[in-house]
């Protein structure tokens, strides 16, 4: 299956795709973005595959499973310390 194979090898693309590395890489790319804005808060609406990378981004433990494990709709909150230290809580279950 390549979407599982896609969280393992973030350089495979499918034909027309693009690989999780360059998605990654563009979601990142908004997030540092936004905290350079100094806003208090950001929210990012997305779906699951581009959520996972961003989360993968920050714990790079994050793969395959825990895609498949989100649920739909699913809410993370991201909390930016430096570029070397993010937390990520999910707060679906407390809404």
């Amino acid at each position: 299956m390549k979407l599982k194979l896609s969280f393992t090898d973030l350089h495979i693309t499918c034909e027309g795709g693009e690989s999780s590395q360059d998605a990654m890489d563009r979601i990142v790319k908004v997030l540092y973005e936004q905290i350079h804005l100094e806003a208090d808060q950001t929210l990012f609406v997305t779906h699951g595959n581009i959520m996972s990378l961003l989360l993968k981004h920050v714990d790079p433990n994050i793969g395959f499973n825990e895609w498949k494990n989100l649920s739909n709709p699913d809410v993370y909150m991201l909390k930016y310390f430096s570029p070397d230290h993010m937390e990520i809580e999910r707060i679906w279950d407390d809404i």
